[in-house]
Formats: structure tokens, sequence, C-alpha cells
């Protein structure tokens, strides 16, 4: 069970719970820690059972990033976001490139040219 005491024992500077009806959003932000600078985390969407399910799972997470920012010598904090919904059926087409990976094409190198090397200028000699 959420309660604010845990949230408390756990560390965290704030915590943000999101929520737009005509879109269906609800998201949860936490912010672990700022010491050693702005947070650094990403974003998780996953199909939580409960609303305290996602309050669990993005404090842990937030706890992590701050950890791995400061084992990494980073100077940054730690935070994450949780979204609530399933990614295969609550994404919007806009948004599916981007979370499956962008598969690009390769860049088609121009076929190179050889060109001529201008020649060094030949000094004079100085005149006395």
């Amino acid at each position: 069970m959420f309660t604010f005491e845990k949230l408390y024992s756990m560390g965290h500077e704030e915590v943000v719970i999101f929520c737009e009806p005509t879109s269906g959003l609800k998201a949860i932000v936490a912010i672990h820690d700022t010491t050693l600078g702005p947070a650094l985390g990403g974003t998780r969407m996953w199909p939580y059972a409960t609303e305290e399910e996602a309050v669990e799972d993005v404090l842990r997470l937030s706890k992590g990033m701050t950890y791995k920012a400061a084992i990494s010598g980073l100077n940054l904090g730690g935070g994450k976001a949780v979204i609530i919904g399933d990614p295969k059926k609550d994404k919007s087409e806009a948004e599916k490139p981007a979370s499956e990976g962008v598969k690009a094409e390769p860049k088609k190198e121009e076929p190179k040219v050889a060109t001529p090397k201008a020649e060094p200028k030949k000094e004079e000699p100085k005149k006395k």
C-alpha cells in the first residue's frame, strides 16, 4: 500500500502525478535526488495492474537512476517517469517509430571525385 511515509523514507524530492481524461494519459514522474545535478532518467510505459504498482515502480526506478548517475561519475541526480498503459496498444502512431527504434537506411555516399592538389607556391628569394 502506498503511503506518504514510504515516499519520505525513500528520500524522494518530488513526485508528480499527471492525468488527462481526454487522451487517457496516466503518468507519474519521480525526482529522487538532485544533490549532484539535475535529474537523469527516462520514461517507462507499462500496463501496471494498479496505480499503486506504478508508484512503487517509479520510486524504485528513480532511486536507481540516482545511484547509476553517481557511480558513473556524472554530475546528475536521478529521476524517472512511468506511463500507465500498454505500449503495444496505447501509443499513438506518431510515437511508435520512436519507441520501437527507427530503422533508417544507411546514407548513400556520393561518389568521390579526385581533385587535383594545388602545387605549393614557391617563395621567391628575398631581395636585399
